[in-house]
């Protein structure tokens, strides 16, 4: 046999091993009923209702497809699980237990940057040295003034906190957001975010404090929190 043969023959067999793998582990069913576009499925026989929280994409668990081929996934450390994402081609839908409360106080395990807006949802801080920095941020204090951000989305980010390790966060956690406008870097606090108010398109106006120690930018550029604002 040929040597272009033998590689013919290899290149044919890992794609069928790759098939195989694909079919029997991503297309393989999740044993639940229903899926993202009802008000609640079950899994195990346990009934989980709509709900809505946020994750970071490494701390869910796929676990097969829905009956519409929908991807669904655990999420969080529990066991039975307490919370699911069900995602499909045009929707997704959150899923929580009756019983499950997402931690809205605690120890701050995680901060999630943006979570549902960035394309992989993967960006969070963690980290000893990360979550010290995000502290010391939402510590600062100074004159509240008003401000126009011209991208909410380029030239700042939200963040909301995880407690206790439960990898799953929600709005009532809102952290705040953070900006670079005009050659500054302001913080806007979780009790200024009423003040957020839409002008036109992603221009919005609204109130925070500038944050004026250098030390303390210079360790919020280490960080993934601002690591995609535009410094402009």
């Amino acid at each position: 046999m040929s040597k272009t043969k033998k590689i013919a023959i290899i290149i044919i067999c890992s794609m069928f091993l790759f098939c195989l793998v694909y079919y029997f582990y991503y297309r393989r069913s999740a044993n639940i009923e229903g899926n993202e576009n009802g008000e609640f499925i079950r899994y195990d026989g346990v009934k989980y209702s709509s709900d809505y929280f946020y994750c970071a994409d490494d701390d869910r668990k796929y676990i097969g497809v829905a009956n519409n081929g929908a991807a669904v996934y655990t999420v969080g450390p529990y066991e039975p699980p307490k919370f699911f994402l069900v995602e499909g081609s045009d929707n997704s839908r959150c899923f929580s237990a009756q019983d499950a409360k997402v931690p809205t106080s605690g120890k701050v395990t995680k901060v999630l940057v943006d979570p549902g807006l960035r394309d992989d949802n993967s960006t969070y801080l963690s980290s000893e040295y990360d979550l010290s920095v995000v502290s010391k941020l939402s510590n600062i204090t100074g004159k509240v003034q008003e401000f126009e951000v011209y991208n909410y989305y380029t030239n700042g980010n939200d963040f909301y906190y995880v407690y206790d390790d439960s990898n799953v966060s929600c709005p009532k956690n809102y952290g705040g957001y953070i900006a670079f406008i005009d050659g500054k870097w302001i913080y806007s606090s979780p009790k200024e975010h009423k003040t957020f108010k839409r002008i036109k398109d992603n221009t919005y106006k609204f109130s925070g404090v500038v944050i004026d120690d250098e030390e303390l930018i210079s360790e919020l550029k280490k960080t993934d929190l601002v690591k995609y604002i535009e410094e402009i």
